[in-house]
């Protein structure tokens, strides 16, 4: 034999092959949409965790202002009264005051964290858009500091009437932002 071989299929055979094969490809199809969409939904999901926290960030920062600290020997008795606690220590039970006193200082410790994990991509942001030729990237980054960085707070009229656009690109210019924001803040998924 050389290879050459030759079968001859009848008409059933060969619907019965397309219809195989058109199946797998519409299920391949499917599969691939399926896909896609649930890449679509969670970074829509990330840009809105991102707004969320870029939304936060201002009173975040205003709180931890205004917080105490514990000093390192409160903490340290802190932890000891933890530790304990879970060891089963029955006669000396954490009292609701030093529990509330625990989650005070573990809020606080994670907003300080959201803190800085926002100010370090927006500093990664800010080179990238320096280091950009791109004026447009260099606006975006102006309206999203202004929108939620900044000081004092600015409308989204504000932003448009400071860059001399539409209120509709300030917005557009704002969800890209964030897209990008949220590769710093969240990673790529």
């Amino acid at each position: 034999m050389d290879g050459s071989e030759k079968y001859i299929l009848s008409q059933d055979q060969l619907n019965q092959i397309a219809a195989i094969a058109s199946r797998a490809g519409v299920k391949a199809y499917k599969d691939e949409q399926a896909k896609n969409e649930k890449k679509k939904s969670r970074n829509e999901d990330n840009v809105r965790r991102t707004k969320k926290m870029l939304s936060s960030y201002r009173r975040m920062k205003a709180t931890l202002s205004e917080e105490w600290e514990f000093t390192e020997a409160e903490k340290i008795e802190l932890r000891w009264r933890f530790i304990e606690d879970l060891m089963g220590n029955s006669n000396e039970l954490v009292s609701k005051s030093e529990t509330v006193i625990i989650d005070q200082e573990k809020k606080r410790q994670e907003n300080l964290y959201c803190i800085q994990s926002i100010e370090n991509a927006i500093r990664l942001y800010q080179e990238e858009c320096e280091k950009s030729s791109s004026e447009e990237g260099k606006r975006r980054f102006r309206e999203l500091y202004a929108m939620y960085i900044a000081d004092e707070a600015k409308s989204v009229k504000e932003i448009a009437e400071t860059e001399n656009i539409s209120e509709k690109i300030v917005y557009r210019d704002l969800g890209i932002a964030c897209k990008i924001i949220a590769v710093y803040l969240l990673g790529m998924q």
